[in-house]
């Protein structure tokens, strides 16, 4: 074909057949360029999504009762390009609705009806109709925590101190196969003490699509996010179904657009809390943090539209612990919540396939731990003024929970950074330490000291 002069396309294409297709069809110039790179060439050099996009328009085309040319081909030299409509059937008009004003919301009856409660999947964390974020580093365990929240819905069962609504879940994972969630399942139904056919009863409903097409939203070249066949088959069985909870893992494998493009997130988001709306459920989705995520603690990765589109969100990260004893404890931090509390931490530890929770100690117990652990604060802010060594509240290099998680006596008692990081603020409160400064004016030096102690 002759090359197009001035056009960004991939594709070497004859701007004047392009123009004809607009015409005959009513199309824009990016559909008419890839019905004419299909009828020409063939799906071949085209994309996923665009393939489903020509599919598309030739539905369209065929619903307009505009003619197909099924001779059109590439070698068809002697007819040309502009066989591609040997009657130009009329152009096809978008539809123009008569202009009318927004609906207004009659509130006039509200006074005689019961005012509606908040209506939760998971009480105070999860709520239904809208989509709720899990973020959680690779291998920390997402799948897993999530495969136990489908089951506690479908059998009635608690998670982590709190009472999951009961009724149907999904549990759409394009990360493991087949055999891989037979294994995890296991564990989880000895722990309760079921059978397969009991989850089964309770319509525990299991998608695994690791190794398969699990793109649910693509972005056309306009960046619009367009469902795929397959959220649109999701979206048939989640509203006949009528799920309690939809999880979908994980986001990596779903979006095929631009985690750092705020549009395509948020319409992304706007696609799965259409599927949370017409199936009245909760749809939870999983993603992974990034570095800065991760380090910054925020459990975030790419768009702030991530954030601050979904109606809650949570972040489940490993126990910041050297002590191999500790290496499988968990905490699931409520992020994010539009409709309730924010800030819960939900402790627990893996063991024997699955997360179970951490023992509670009791208010005796507490105060007792936590003396234990300021002692030790006091008695190594002692040692390290003696031996001149200078600490500071500050976080760096001199940063003194660092300093002392460090130290043999810290680590004899298993005792981490964040421990003596709250041991320091409770004495701070007790008037117990202070900061002195020192050295002149112009070069002046904080350090840790103990309240009535020897500087």
């Amino acid at each position: 074909m002759p090359t197009t002069t001035g056009t960004t396309s991939r594709f070497s294409l004859n701007n004047s057949e392009i123009a004809r297709i607009q015409q005959a069809t009513g199309l824009g110039p990016t559909d008419a360029e890839l019905l004419l790179v299909f009828r020409s060439i063939g799906d071949s050099p085209l994309y996923e999504h665009e393939r489903i996009r020509v599919a598309e328009l030739e539905r369209r085309l065929a619903r307009a009762d505009v003619e197909r040319v099924s001779s059109f081909r590439a070698n068809d030299n002697a007819r040309g390009l502009s066989s591609f409509r040997a009657h130009t059937p009329p152009t096809v008009q978008p539809e123009h609705k008569t202009e009318e004003p927004l609906a207004r919301l009659d509130i006039s009856g509200w006074d005689d009806v019961e005012v509606p409660q908040r209506d939760w999947a998971v009480r105070d964390r999860i709520i239904r109709r809208a989509v709720t974020l899990l973020s959680g580093e690779g291998g920390v365990g997402k799948s897993i925590l999530t495969l136990q929240l489908c089951c506690a819905h479908a059998l009635a069962r608690d998670w982590f101190g709190s009472m999951p609504e009961p009724g149907p879940a999904i549990f759409l994972d394009a990360e493991d196969d087949e055999s891989e969630l037979h294994f995890r399942l296991d564990a989880i139904r000895a722990h309760l003490g079921v059978t397969f056919k009991e989850l089964d009863d309770g319509a525990l409903c299991l998608m695994p699509l690791a190794g398969k097409d699990a793109l649910l939203g693509l972005p056309d070249r306009a960046g619009i996010i367009q469902p795929t066949p397959l959220f649109e088959r999701l979206l048939l069985t989640a509203t006949n179904i009528k799920p309690m909870m939809i999880v979908l893992n994980s986001a990596a494998d779903l979006f095929a657009g631009n985690e750092n493009n705020r549009s395509e997130v948020r319409q992304f988001i706007g696609l799965l809390r259409r599927l949370a709306i017409a199936s009245n459920a909760a749809v939870l989705l999983t993603s992974h943090p990034s570095l800065s995520g991760l380090s910054s603690d925020s459990g975030l990765s790419g768009s702030t539209a991530w954030n601050n589109s979904v109606r809650s969100r949570l972040f489940f990260k490993a126990v910041s612990d050297t002590d191999d004893d500790r290496s499988g404890e968990r905490e699931l931090i409520v992020r994010k919540n539009n409709y309730g509390p924010t800030g819960e931490t939900i402790r627990m530890v893996w063991r024997n396939g699955l997360f179970v929770p951490v023992a509670t100690p009791s208010s005796i117990e507490k105060a007792v731990a936590e003396r234990k652990v300021e002692d030790l604060f006091m008695g190594l802010l002692a040692r390290f003024s003696h031996e001149g060594r200078k600490v500071s509240d500050k976080t760096g290099t001199n940063y003194a929970p660092a300093k002392f998680a460090a130290e043999p006596e810290a680590k004899a008692a298993r005792c981490s950074k964040e421990a003596l990081a709250e041991a320091m603020r409770r004495l701070f409160t007790a008037d117990k330490i202070r900061v002195q400064e020192d050295g002149p004016p112009s070069h002046r030096r904080s350090r840790l000291v103990i309240v009535g102690g020897v500087s």
